[in-house]
């Protein structure tokens, strides 16, 4: 087998799925999906699956293992994702709002604006018609920033298929109504929609160079993650699974304000001493945090947590990152915000409101806020930290 081919095709034949909400149970049809056509930019476009029973029984039918996939967002990582699926030979239709862009992809096979020196495969097309990009989608990759997505949502809620899953890639909290995008997403949407959430360590640049990357995605529903990991995993993007979508998102979400203290130190000069018990001391107020809020602490062992952590801790390819380090540098958080989406601003105002509904003290969480909301100076916040009581290393945190 080479190294760019596929893992096994899907199989979805005698697969049965199961979920206790509302408890309702579906299972895996023999017969095939509605064959209807219809014929949309040139293309020919299968009929849109309406429900999760529909995409199984188009997944079963369906024996080349290739299937239609939308991707949210030509940013970064909206491109990874859709060269990640690409390399599944999926037929994968980018949606953003520019029309240049989407011509740009379409002609030249490059995106001009995000990762421009990566060429993108025949098989991924773009489009600015929403209703073309989910048309017939058994997946659709939502990757736009964090503090967007509810808003995008209720929008255009009534195009996007109530039974289609949606595979959230953002990384964030919800900052208005300091929620779980999950939970701001359900009602954003105002109904139940299959809902999955894709985090770990994965630099976009890096999957588009092929380098092997392993990521989680969690759903309610196992079938659902199994959905994504099945569609989505090759010998260079692996996917496990996961039902514990709130420490997923946690673990992604909090780490980025982590990330933030860590360039900070970066940017005051300190060393591989100082970053590594930075990062270990991170990664206990991340397992204490989450927990707290419902997550499981094997998952903020895993890659959505620490994996995660250790990325966005120690590379200047993270926003996050690159955000601390010029705080320390004297630019302002706005001047900053202007350059670049940094998601570990917003979260870290939702991070340390969750702190306080837990009784915990999370000092790391408090100080990057506090320096973030400029009550504090990068300098004051490292003597606070080293200057605080002694104790213990395990237990108060």
């Amino acid at each position: 087998m080479s190294m760019g081919a596929r893992l096994s095709p899907i199989s979805f034949g005698a697969f049965a799925l199961g979920t206790v909400a509302g408890g309702l149970v579906v299972r895996a049809l023999s017969s095939r999906a509605p064959s209807r056509n219809a014929r949309q930019g040139g293309q020919q476009v299968p009929s849109e699956p309406t429900d999760i029973k529909s995409i199984v029984a188009m997944l079963e039918a369906d024996s080349s293992g290739t299937h239609r996939i939308c991707v949210i967002g030509a940013g970064a990582f909206g491109t990874s994702m859709a060269y990640a699926a690409s390399r599944n030979g999926h037929s994968v239709i980018m949606w953003m709002r520019d029309q240049q862009q989407a011509d740009a992809i379409n002609s030249q096979h490059k995106n001009p604006r995000n990762l421009s020196e990566y060429e993108l495969p025949t098989n991924i097309s773009a489009t600015t018609d929403l209703a073309a990009a989910v048309a017939g989608a058994v997946l659709i990759i939502h990757a736009l920033p964090c503090q967007m997505t509810p808003g995008w949502l209720r929008t255009h809620r009534d195009i996007i298929p109530k039974g289609v899953p949606l595979c959230i890639t953002s990384k964030g909290l919800y900052l208005p109504t300091k929620q779980l995008l999950s939970d701001a997403i359900t009602e954003a949407l105002g109904r139940s929609q299959p809902l999955t959430f894709l985090s770990g360590p994965s630099f976009a640049a890096e999957i588009m160079q092929n380098f092997p990357t392993m990521v989680v995605v969690a759903g309610r529903e196992l079938y659902l993650a199994v959905l994504v990991q099945k569609l989505m995993s090759n010998l260079h993007f692996r996917v496990y699974t996961s039902q514990d979508i709130v420490g997923v998102q946690l673990g992604g979400a909090l780490k980025n304000p982590l990330a933030v203290g860590a360039g900070m130190l970066a940017g005051l000069g300190f060393g591989v001493n100082t970053l590594s018990a930075a990062v270990t001391r991170s990664a206990a107020e991340l397992t204490s945090l989450c927990t707290a809020m419902g997550g499981k602490a094997e998952t903020i062992a895993g890659l959505a947590g620490f994996g995660d952590l250790m990325l966005t801790c120690t590379s200047s390819q993270s926003r996050n990152y690159r955000c601390g380090t010029r705080l320390t540098k004297g630019d302002s958080i706005e001047d900053i915000l202007k350059d670049m989406t940094v998601e570990g601003v917003p979260t870290s105002e939702v991070a340390v409101a969750y702190a306080d509904l837990c009784g915990l003290d999370l000092p790391i969480f408090r100080s990057v806020k506090a320096i973030i909301a400029g009550e504090m100076k990068p300098n004051a916040a490292m003597e606070y930290l080293m200057g605080r009581p002694l104790k213990p290393e395990h237990g108060s945190r």
